[in-house]
């Protein structure tokens, strides 16, 4: 992240590279000059290939999002919100009454 105009500025880039011998599409993603995530997909012309290519995109996003610290993640073609984290009870902390009474004062 840098800063820019008074704002601040994320650079995120996905590199792209094919294996003509197999035709693998294989993606980066890197956000502020650090690798966040990597994908895999075949490039073919059936449907089953067209999938794969939007699921390494929709991997890749989740990847984004788990870097950033985002609640957000991409399931089933949508943006859903994971459910929060459960906090830990409050630990109960027991005070000797003879300290509590002498604050007191």
């Amino acid at each position: 992240m840098r800063e820019g105009n008074n704002s601040l500025v994320m650079d995120v880039m996905v590199h792209e590279f094919v294996n003509k011998d197999t035709w693998s599409l294989h993606l980066a993603l890197q956000v502020n000059d650090t690798l966040v995530g990597t994908a895999s997909a075949k490039t073919g012309s059936s449907s089953s290939d067209h999938e794969t290519v939007v699921a390494a995109m929709q991997s890749l996003k989740n990847d984004y999002y788990a870097a950033i610290g985002s609640p957000m993640r991409y399931s089933e073609g949508k943006l859903v919100y994971l459910p929060a984290d459960p906090k830990p009870a409050p630990e109960r902390t027991h005070i000797d009454p003879f300290i509590s009474r002498t604050a007191l004062k």
